[in-house]
């Protein structure tokens, strides 16, 4: 766990984030903390063509994704962010983590009810392991 603010934001200062919510309350609080934490937002997406829309530009570093988006689900953007080897952060809220688990191995889950603080931490915690396998690879 990051011990303060100022180290996430140190780790997620110009990180292109994609959020994808379909409830504008919590886009809204996770476009602030994104924000907060010196994020680059790239969204908020609340339908699944926008969002799949958004991942064909490849504008970004990775994304939060809510499962369902009115009635689609963000499975299909899920598989070409991954296919980009974008780390994909999802929050479900109706399915079973294990599920998602099962079809997406790398991506991280963070179960509704969930803060928006605990998706940030995470989310920094990704890049940190994504910063430090390019720099092993390197």
């Amino acid at each position: 766990m990051f011990h303060s603010a100022q180290l996430r934001s140190h780790v997620m200062g110009g990180v292109r984030v994609l959020p994808a919510e379909d409830d504008p309350l919590l886009a809204m609080e996770l476009e602030d903390a994104l924000l907060d934490a010196r994020a680059r937002v790239v969204g908020p997406f609340a339908a699944l063509a926008a969002l799949l829309a958004a991942v064909e530009t490849g504008e970004f570093d990775a994304a939060i994704l809510d499962v369902r988006l009115g009635r689609s689900e963000s499975f299909p953007a899920a598989e070409k962010l991954a296919a980009k080897g974008a780390p994909v952060i999802f929050h479900p809220g109706r399915l079973q983590d294990a599920q998602i688990a099962t079809r997406f191995p790398n991506a991280r889950l963070c179960s509704q009810p969930c803060c928006c603080e605990r998706m940030i931490e995470t989310l920094a915690r990704t890049m940190v392991e994504v910063k430090r396998g390019c720099a092993a690879r390197a």
